[in-house]
């Protein structure tokens, strides 16, 4: 059996390093222009902030609720058309038409599963992603389901 050097290892990491890098790279590009292309319009419509919930377990999962705000009172999402950016599982960047509320919806799904992949499998996960327009942060908010146990010995 022969040992490989560290040294061998070091071209490959870095690729690999690199990969991982330019993945987060693209990721950050399509969140910040689709945040780019809706909130300017939620802003135009008096929307202040967007709450998105998602929940999932046994290898199912969904966003299921979006809710708009115009100051503290619940309001509805303008049915506008916008496009929508989403980074496909190649690589490759697309463009979408689709309605204001699909395109914050997909947003939202498209966060979750990059920011905690593999979030709707086994126990599952919750949470909400916040939207607050007038500052364009979007806060994502998740919760991991698991199971515990505790276990005692007695020597009797």
């Amino acid at each position: 059996m022969t040992q490989q050097s560290i040294s061998d290892h070091a071209a490959p990491e870095a690729e690999i390093f690199a990969q991982i890098h330019n993945g987060f790279t693209a990721v950050q590009d399509v969140e910040a222009r689709c945040k780019a292309a809706f909130l300017p319009l939620l802003c135009e419509q008096g929307i202040t902030r967007v709450e998105i919930h998602y929940d999932g377990g046994g290898d199912e999962g969904s966003v299921s609720d979006v809710f708009a705000f115009a100051g503290d009172t619940a309001t509805d999402l303008p049915d506008i058309q916008r496009d929508h950016v989403a980074l496909e599982y190649s690589g490759r960047i697309s463009t979408q038409a689709m309605s204001l509320e699909d395109a914050v919806t997909a947003f939202a799904d498209n966060a979750v599963c990059t920011h905690h992949s593999g979030w709707e499998n086994g126990e599952g996960a919750h949470g909400t992603i916040e939207i607050d327009v007038a500052s364009g942060a979007v806060t994502l908010t998740h919760n991991t389901r698991f199971i515990d146990y505790e276990t005692s010995e007695t020597e009797l």
